[in-house]
């Protein structure tokens, strides 16, 4: 099984902190990616050339919830998180992380351009993004317990908080979200998430 990523990637991070987490990481090799690269490894697997992507048994798995979840079913652990109609808050709560992480990886993308190249206005749009999901998962996480990183939305969510926090895009969100930032704390603590902490 060979598991490709690039050190700063939130979606690869998810797929890293699911081999740890699902005690399945000596089974795996994690393989470095070279992304919009000619020569990236990935190519030889798949026309998309993204991360993660996992290679397992003649399957090629691209997409972020199908690697993380490809992992429980390795571990054993199955798919029991989406079996009750009880669920539909969860799978709900999920897109709106989603969302975030994905306005996140944008803002990172978007900053990386010189200064003359970057848009302003699209920077603002995710700047406007991300304050509006940090209060509303803000306000989930004093309504019921959020997720570890054990599981998808928790892997993602803390993802997209690391990155935003390395980079210093909105230094002071922990004092405007308040329960957001103690279940981010914690989940910092994990080794999962020590030993998949982006570059920068």
């Amino acid at each position: 099984m060979i598991l490709f990523f690039t050190p700063n990637s939130p979606y690869a991070r998810t797929a890293r902190i699911a081999l740890r987490e699902w005690g399945v990481l000596e089974a795996a090799e994690e393989r470095l990616a070279t992304n919009r690269q000619v020569d990236n490894p990935v190519l030889q697997f798949s026309p998309v050339g993204r991360v993660p992507t996992l290679v397992h048994n003649g399957l090629v798995i691209t997409e972020a919830r199908s690697v993380f979840a490809y992992i429980r079913d390795i571990a054993g652990a199955g798919n029991a998180e989406w079996t009750s109609p009880a669920d539909w808050a969860a799978i709900a709560d999920e897109g709106q992380i989603s969302g975030f992480l994905e306005g996140i990886a944008f803002w990172v993308r978007e900053n990386r351009r010189s200064v003359a190249e970057r848009s302003g206005f699209l920077l603002k749009v995710e700047r406007n993004r991300t304050l509006r999901c940090l209060d509303y998962i803000d306000t989930l996480a004093t309504t019921r317990p959020l997720p570890t990183v054990k599981e998808f939305r928790g892997a993602a969510l803390a993802s997209a908080l690391h990155l935003m926090d390395v980079h210093r895009f909105y230094p002071d969100w922990k004092m405007n979200n308040k329960a957001l930032g103690a279940w981010f704390e914690h989940q910092l603590d994990r080794q999962s998430m020590r030993e998949t902490a982006p570059h920068v």
